[in-house]
């Protein structure tokens, strides 16, 4: 009975150690979830919200010196190109006018002094001096022509001194008349009418600059479009730097999305883009990035982290002129063309000292491997390297 009961002991004793070796070295019960390394089409798209703008916009702006007299326009209005759109006060009109007649003053005394000429003897004379001249001219160019001639022996010598004396007699006429001219003109000082008609210069410089002033006294605009911001009024005194108007041309919009840096840094014009705003049901497809803003800038998440970002403009369709300006959309641009890759799940790939691994099952074991990743996809990530198509990577293990 002792025996029997000593042999039983031992079988138990046995039975223990073998289930204590298996359940530590031998890994019964263990089940491993795989995944196999699927080939498929990947596209890369980068995601952000934009706001709905136009290629064409113009501001304008107070300068804390003039208050306004009168608004010409409201919020909503469709204007034209050169449309009067406000007016600052000025004081300007009676300056104007008391330039006018000063010029007006001296246009008289001017005419005045020059009373005692003769203006038909004295236009008739300036005409013909032009037409002498017009003469001498051709005559030089008659001479020189013959000497030429003369040169090379194909004209005479009396040819040549027919030319230089025609040319010497008018010479001689526009002495006579310069002179002509100068004796109906004699009664008249050069230096007095020098002196005339420099203030008179002075005073139109004067009017020309009044006028302007009063020109920018009045703000127009300089596309056709919808008045998208009003920010005066009737005896407001905006400050200098303060925007009062603002007009939008509809025709031609577009999207300016701000994307993070690192994903504005992959984008380049013509990339393709789609609108996708499920929330709004608007979808716009076969879009295009017309223009990186070459201007990076700073803001704060609402977690008050710094964040650099970028604007990228994506253009709309014609048929895009009813989204409002201001609208936020939904886009998307795809920085990488669809191609053929190598995919599996993103929960299969685990990191170590800065490289990716995964545990591919062969002959039921599991074997680690060293990986290059791609792009993400969803649930799944591109593997570059690594792996081939077919191959099982364990995904998680799960223990009975």
């Amino acid at each position: 009975m002792k025996k029997k009961l000593i042999i039983a002991l031992a079988i138990l004793t046995a039975i223990a150690v073998g289930v204590f070796y298996f359940l530590t070295k031998g890994n019964i019960g263990t089940q491993y979830n795989t995944a196999e390394v699927e080939k498929g089409e990947i596209e890369r798209y980068v995601e952000e919200e934009g706001r709905v703008s136009s290629k064409e916009i113009r501001s304008y702006y107070g300068n804390s010196a003039k208050r306004i007299e009168s608004v010409n326009v409201e919020l909503g209005d469709y204007v034209e190109e050169g449309q009067l759109l406000l007016k600052y006060e000025d004081n300007l009109d009676i300056e104007i006018q008391k330039v006018k007649k000063q010029i007006e003053a001296l246009e008289a005394t001017y005419n005045e002094a020059l009373s005692g000429a003769d203006f038909e003897s004295i236009n008739s004379a300036k005409i013909e001096i032009s037409r002498i001249r017009s003469s001498i001219e051709l005559a030089e160019e008659n001479r020189n022509r013959i000497e030429e001639l003369y040169n090379n022996e194909a004209a005479t010598e009396s040819e040549l001194e027919q030319a230089e004396s025609n040319l010497e007699q008018l010479r001689s006429s526009l002495a006579l008349a310069q002179n002509n001219y100068s004796q109906l003109v004699k009664g008249l000082s050069e230096n007095i009418k020098n002196k005339y008609e420099a203030e008179i210069d002075v005073l139109l410089l004067t009017l020309e600059s009044l006028e302007k002033q009063k020109e920018d006294s009045m703000v127009y605009s300089d596309i056709k479009g919808i008045i998208t911001e009003l920010n005066t009024f009737e005896g407001d005194v905006p400050s200098a730097g303060m925007k009062v108007l603002e007009v939008q041309n509809q025709s031609e919009k577009i999207l300016v999305v701000d994307f993070m840096a690192e994903y504005a840094l992959s984008i380049e014009p013509g990339m393709k883009a789609e609108v996708n705003d499920r929330d709004l049901g608007i979808q716009i497809n076969n879009l295009k990035v017309e223009k990186i803003q070459p201007k990076a800038f700073t803001v704060y998440s609402e977690l008050g982290v710094e964040e650099n970002r970028q604007n990228i403009e994506i253009n709309l369709p014609g048929d895009s002129k009813n989204l409002p300006v201001g609208l936020i959309l939904k886009a998307k641009v795809m920085v990488e063309e669809s191609r053929e890759a190598l995919f599996i799940p993103k929960e299969a790939v685990y990191e170590r000292d800065m490289k990716e691994y995964v545990e591919v099952l062969e002959d039921g074991e599991p074997i680690e491997k060293e990986i290059v990743i791609g792009i993400t996809d969803g649930n799944r990530i591109e593997v570059k390297e690594g792996l081939e198509q077919g191959e099982k990577v364990i995904v998680n293990y799960e223990e009975n």
